[in-house]
This record gives structure tokens, sequence and C-alpha cells, in this order.
């Protein structure tokens, strides 16, 4: 064995180890881009996936590379076509295909034509991350489940519950002022919120009965009336604490109802509207409704930091987070949750725009329905 195959030998073991112990994307990406990028001695290496929309996903560049990514449109036309291409300096080799929905490929800086042999190795590195990928998306989180069902249960509790602290605040303090108005508005969110917690307190004992499956009780679904029921505590917590953020529910003329399950609609609305709040804390919120392509669109944009795009598949992931969330609270479940309440509906949620300047959420669920269970 000379001195090159040598060199190349370490690097690929460990994305062998890499891909074999893959728990989630985020954990095992960002190995196969540095150790790829070392390995083929170009200095520069990325990972793109096809998760409802083009995204880079892992990228490593030693220092001194300056190449510019390659875009996301022409990755995407290499990811179609199934053949090894090149993008500007980039070779671009898409991932083997499987039966699962993640697609995507791998994406190598070079100055000059690699030759078969690199091309070769690049592809084997492909196969590993499509290895890593299944074993991923398998859920090998058997030995957290049950930690990962306590911090589900205490994520998906937290924000009903401060909702209704807040109610009893607001009350208090307008009783106190003789605004008896005021005072029954916060009774109202009071019982509001209390009347949620039971629902889902009530939902989960379905879910465990049924062995941790997602039970719906689809009905046609105002999202327009849901998503101002959602809003309007935030928008009075805002005032109370003064934290000066805004909210606005934006609903286009002859939306049609959504169908879904309208308790778990809630909860996805409200934890991305939860986020917004969160991120864009004295900023501004939009929701907004709309029909889309045969059903209905719901989207949720702050003026918050944004996401970085290496976090994109990060957020989705189970306890991931992004690296600019600060010393926001969170345990990195919400949109993990979010995102399967969705699929479970038919629906898609996904992170429609997202930069310095703030992030728009984008939730899509089948128009109308005749009530039935699923």
């Amino acid at each position: 064995m000379d001195v090159m195959q040598t060199t190349r030998l370490a690097p690929l073991l460990d994305i062998v180890r890499a891909a074999a112990a893959a728990v989630d994307r985020t954990a095992f990406l960002p190995v196969v881009a540095r150790r790829t990028a070392e390995m083929v001695g170009t200095g520069a290496c990325e990972v793109w996936m096809d998760d409802e929309g083009m995204r880079l996903a892992a990228a490593h560049r030693e220092p001194g590379v300056a190449e510019a990514s390659p875009e996301a449109a022409a990755i995407r036309e290499v990811v179609r076509s199934g053949e090894v291409g090149t993008v500007d300096r980039w070779l671009c080799v898409p991932l083997p295909a499987n039966a699962s929905d993640a697609r995507g490929a791998l994406a190598v800086a070079w100055d000059v034509a690699p030759t078969a042999d690199e091309v070769a190795l690049v592809e084997v590195v492909g196969a590993l991350v499509r290895l890593g990928l299944d074993a991923a998306d398998g859920g090998r989180l058997d030995a957290e489940s049950r930690d990962e069902f306590l911090a589900l249960l205490g994520h998906d509790l937290r924000s009903p519950l401060s909702n209704v602290r807040v109610g009893a605040q607001l009350a208090q303090r307008n009783l106190e002022a003789g605004d008896l108005e005021s005072v029954r508005q916060a009774l109202r969110i009071i019982e509001n919120q209390s009347g949620r917690l039971l629902e889902r307190l009530e939902a989960l004992l379905d879910a465990v009965a049924a062995s941790g499956r997602i039970l719906l009780k689809l009905e046609p679904i105002d999202l327009g009336q849901l998503a101002s029921a959602v809003v309007e505590p935030y928008r009075l917590a805002a005032g109370e604490k003064e934290l000066g953020t805004t909210f606005d529910v934006r609903i286009e003329p002859g939306t049609p109802p959504a169908r879904g399950d309208r308790g778990q609609v809630m909860r996805v609305v409200e934890h991305l509207v939860d986020n917004a709040s969160k991120y864009a804390a004295g900023g501004h919120v939009v929701v907004s409704v709309a029909p889309s392509d045969g059903g209905v669109r719901l989207d949720v944009c702050d003026d918050g930091p944004g996401i970085r795009p290496e976090d994109v598949d990060r957020v989705f992931a189970p306890f991931g987070r992004g690296r600019n969330v600060g010393d926001k609270p969170g345990h990195g479940l919400g949109l993990y949750l979010a995102r399967n309440i969705a699929r479970a509906h038919g629906g898609r949620l996904w992170i429609a725009r997202t930069h310095r300047g703030g992030t728009c959420m984008a939730l899509s669920l089948p128009a109308g329905g005749d009530g039935s269970n699923a």
C-alpha cells in the first residue's frame, strides 16, 4: 500500500465509523465534509441535502480556501440526473438513491480534473453517507426513548402553562386597578389555555394507548381563525412584559378551510409563533394564511437573526438547535415534533426563507375534509 493510499485510508475509516453510528444527520455529516476534504486534499467539501428544498447541510473549508459554493439549482440538476457532474470547479457526486425521500450530493472543490480513481473514492463516500442517512432516519433513539418522551411532554405543555401564568398576572394587576373588562379578558386566556392543556394530556394518553402513533381527528379548520387565537396570548404577554414585539395576522380572502386535527395543528402553529416571538423579541412577527396549490398555507415570519445554512437540518432533528440561539431556552424538540405532525396530516413544514434579517417558516395542509378519523 503506497503512502497516498495510507493517507486516504484513515479519513475513510472515520467516515465509516460516523455513518455506522449515526443517530441524526447533524451528528455525522460535518465529519463527512471535514474528512473528505482532508482525504482528497483539495481543502473544501460540502454536503447538500434535498429535504423539501436543496440546502447546504454541512461544509468544511481549510484555511485559505475561498472557493464560492456551487449554486443550489446546479446541485439539484446533478441530483435529478443521478450522474456525476461538475459545477464550476466543484466535482458533484449524487448520493445513491433509495426508497426514502432523502436525496442529496457531495460537492468537492477541485483545481484540476480529478482522476477516475478519485471520482470513485468520492462515490464510495457518497454510498457511506447514504448508509448513515438510512441509519439516522431509522431512528436509533431507543435507548433514549424515555428521556425524549419526558422532554417532548415538557416542551408541549410549557407554552400553555406560560400563557396561563401571564393571564393570571394580568388578572391580578387589572383587578387591583379596577379594570374589570381586562380582568375578564385575562380570565378567558386562562380558561382557553387550561382547556388546551387538558386536550394535550388526553391526546398524550391516546398516543400512549396507540403505541406512540399520532392520532388525528380530521375536520375542516379555519386556519386564519386558529392563527388569530394562537397569536393573541403572545400579543398580550409581549405587552405585559413590555417587550415591544408586535404581531400581525394576515388572512387572504377566499382562503378555504384546511383539513386536519384542530388540536394538533394548533400545536404546530403555536410552536412556530412561540419560536418567532422568542427570537424576534422587540421585533415584528407576521402570520399569513392563504390558498396554495389546492391546499392552505400558513407562514410565520420574523425579523430575528435567522438560521445559519449549516443549521437548517439540525433544527428539525430531535434535540437539535441552531448555533445562534444564544441563551434562549429550549430543548430542540419543537420543530421535530411539528414536522412529524405536519407529515401525519399529509402536509409539509419547511423553512421557506432565512437570512440575517429573519426567518419564514411555512406550513401547508390539505384543504377541506369530511371529518373522518385517521
